[in-house]
């Protein structure tokens, strides 16, 4: 059985119901990670895209008074015999670890935009969201003060030119009328702020002026409808969180 952790998941019969693949009624999906956005984030976006209900199970706070993460979170994936990491997600018997895994779940199981794409554009999704988790080490590193700030421009210097031309000068990256999980991962490098946009502000990288594509996909895909009520209706904010306040520094 599951160790008791602080905020637990309600047992499985209390879950409410949701319609799960092939119309199958099954457990809504529970996410389990940090209340920022960091590894989370396009798992979320990419259940509010696709409408699939799920469960938003954030650890917050994230952090404890030294500023390191909150303990008893390892717990979670303990449990299932995995590392004690997160992000962790539950799906009736199915439980997964890995962000990439996760992801990729996810939207195989949406009922909405991700069905109809081909595998060429599920392919490209994939790239923009290994890209996205690429910035997401480097990024992580320099807040855990594995890197210092130059090392960490050096990075981005190579990669935010890569994703800028890699964006289309007008519309989403597959073509489509929707985003798919590309812009939805640029929208994380470009909007989130732990760590994707915090650790450049420490390390005084500009991530805006030399990149309007960038900007202008992120604004786009923030705007999107089903995003855009997502972003507003999320209880701890999580692509914005700043608990540490370096955005406003």
């Amino acid at each position: 059985s599951r160790p008791a952790v602080e905020g637990g998941l309600p047992s499985r019969a209390e879950r409410p119901p949701c319609m799960g693949a092939q119309g199958s009624k099954m457990p809504c999906p529970t996410l389990n990670y940090f209340s920022i956005c960091g590894r989370g984030e396009l798992a979320r976006l990419i259940c509010a895209l696709g409408e699939v209900e799920f469960e938003d199970k954030t650890w917050a706070p994230a952090f404890d008074e030294s500023g390191g993460w909150r303990q008893g979170y390892q717990a979670i994936g303990n449990a299932f015999g995995f590392p004690g990491t997160m992000p962790v997600l539950e799906h009736g018997d199915l439980k997964l670890f890995q962000t990439a895994a996760i992801e990729s779940y996810l939207a195989s199981i949406a009922p909405k935009v991700f069905p109809g794409l081909t595998p060429a554009q599920k392919g490209k999704d994939m790239m923009f969201a290994q890209i996205k988790a690429d910035i997401n080490a480097s990024t992580e590193s320099l807040l855990f003060k594995k890197i210092d700030g130059p090392a960490l421009t050096e990075i981005l210097e190579k990669w935010y030119p890569i994703l800028e031309g890699l964006l289309p000068e007008s519309g989403f990256v597959n073509g489509l009328a929707t985003p798919t999980m590309a812009d939805l991962a640029v929208l994380v490098i470009a909007k989130g702020c732990m760590p994707f946009q915090a650790a450049p502000k420490l390390a005084s990288f500009d991530t805006v002026s030399k990149y309007p594509k960038i900007k202008r996909v992120a604004d786009e895909t923030a705007a999107f409808p089903a995003i855009a009520k997502f972003l507003a209706a999320s209880e701890h904010k999580t692509l914005t969180a700043d608990p540490f306040g370096i955005m406003g520094s």
